[in-house]
């Protein structure tokens, strides 16, 4: 066989000239017949592959594009990843800071304050309280929070610093800043510590004739004296926080033995407004001095243990 490309022999069994590398595709001449006809051998088709003369592969696709998309999709997961667990952490970290016991109370002194409630209307929502608070087994602890406050009638923010002691968390400082500009101070009641050693009377002789003349006497604690004492309901709010202890409240009887003043004096501010309301409804026997009814002027105190 002559190759058709370079015009070299081939032998019958090559597919690919030897010497150029071209694939067969050529006629190969037999011997001729008796009759003179000489065949025309036309192989079949052959599948091309690059070679010296051969045709160059077809491209191959490029990997970077897969790699980019791949890269791409996973960065995606990722920050999905990163975005829920700050948004789930963030809900976690509010839960927390709004169950605490100092919250409870900063947010109760900020609703039940008789200028909060002119100025803003009742209290409708609070925003995330940023800050923190540290409390131990000892009864002491500290807190501060900034939080944004909504009410019925204008909104502003919520500044209050807060101390612990002896297991009741008191307001040292709270200011809102209504969105007007104005400023509204926020916290404990004041001359507490004064209405605590005004109210632990002194029961001689001279003091009740000091307070005979008023036409009031001083009946210490009373309540083994009442007729009637109803124990005050646990508040929900109290019992979320475990709020627990001795509210004090002082009393003014009349001389009918009907409670006609109640307020409370120490104890937890959770738990002052349940005893105060149980201490109006309490009823005593009718006080005399002299064969004359007089009023009285006592302390009933009331234990609440955390449920």
């Amino acid at each position: 066989m002559i190759c058709s490309s370079c015009g070299s022999s081939i032998e019958t069994f090559n597919r690919f000239c030897p010497k150029c590398g071209a694939p067969v595709h050529f006629q190969t001449p037999p011997p001729a017949g008796p009759s003179g006809y000489q065949p025309t051998y036309n192989p079949p088709p052959q599948q091309m592959y690059s070679g010296p003369g051969g045709a160059a592969p077809p491209p191959r696709k490029s990997s970077c594009g897969k790699i980019v998309l791949i890269l791409g999709s996973i960065l995606v997961l990722l920050l999905g990843a990163v975005g829920a667990a700050i948004y789930f952490g963030y809900g976690a970290l509010e839960k927390k800071l709004k169950s605490s016991e100092a919250y409870t109370v900063a947010v109760q002194a900020l609703k039940e304050n008789p200028e909060v409630q002119d100025k803003m209307g009742e209290i409708q929502e609070t925003g995330f309280p940023l800050g923190a608070y540290t409390q131990n087994d000892q009864g002491s602890g500290d807190a501060a929070f900034v939080m944004s406050v909504k009410g019925a009638k204008a909104s502003g923010q919520y500044q209050v610093e807060m101390k612990r002691s002896g297991g009741v968390w008191r307001i040292v400082t709270g200011k809102v800043r209504l969105a007007s500009g104005e400023t509204i101070d926020v916290g404990d009641r004041p001359g507490v510590a004064d209405e605590i050693e005004d109210a632990n009377l002194n029961t001689n002789a001279d003091d009740v004739i000091g307070d005979q003349k008023a036409g009031v006497v001083d009946g210490g604690i009373l309540n083994s004296k009442a007729l009637t004492l109803p124990k005050p309901p646990y508040p929900p709010i109290a019992r979320q926080v475990k709020a627990s202890g001795t509210v004090v409240v002082q009393v003014l009887i009349d001389e009918n033995g009907n409670v006609i003043q109640a307020r409370p004096i120490s104890g937890h501010p959770l738990l002052q407004a349940a005893a105060t309301a149980a201490a109006r409804n309490a009823k005593f026997a009718p006080r005399k001095v002299g064969g004359k009814a007089v009023k009285v002027r006592g302390l009933i105190n009331y234990n609440f243990v955390a449920e």
